[in-house]
């Protein structure tokens, strides 16, 4: 069944119901992320999303023609990085203490909207309002919002960090 379309027979908007359930299918993949991934990969992970970025981000626009392939591209810099992560990368820091369970899906949920929020950004602004909101293209797309997605995680690192270590 379409969820949109059972939030909106329960009296919501249809903006309102794509909100929602672009809301539930973030939260879905964070927590499968969080779980299928772990508490010791999750961190590195998320220095691998910075470091596809960066070299994503100075790759030539001759090189990759359609949006299709910058999404892609970057994804597969990721799960590259991810791969030879350790050879290349290896965090020593990694999620502990009481209550972990709760940072680990918090940690993953900031990890999966940042890396939406890049490959929205990607594709054209025409071709994701197809598929979401005007109002989550906003939180999600709008130049103020990905400086936020981008530093939450790295906040969120320092916080965590610091209430661990004391």
């Amino acid at each position: 069944m379409n969820l949109t379309a059972m939030l909106s027979t329960l009296g919501l908007s249809a903006s309102m119901a794509q909100d929602a359930t672009l809301f539930l299918v973030v939260l879905l993949l964070s927590f499968v992320f969080g779980v299928s991934i772990g508490r010791a990969k999750l961190i590195t992970i998320l220095a691998n999303i910075y470091v596809a970025f960066s070299i994503f981000s100075v790759i030539p626009d001759k090189l990759i023609a359609d949006y299709v392939y910058d999404v892609i591209t970057f994804l597969a810099l990721i799960v590259g990085l991810t791969l030879f992560s350790g050879k290349l990368i290896e965090v020593p820091f990694h999620i502990s203490g009481s209550g972990f369970l709760w940072r680990v899906f918090a940690l993953s949920f900031l990890e999966v909207v940042m890396t939406l929020s890049i490959i929205i950004d990607m594709v054209p602004k025409k071709e994701a309002l197809s598929y979401i909101s005007a109002s989550s293209y906003g939180y999600l797309a709008s130049s103020n919002m990905m400086l936020v997605w981008m530093v939450a995680p790295l906040v969120f690192l320092a916080l965590i960090h610091n209430k661990v270590n004391r």
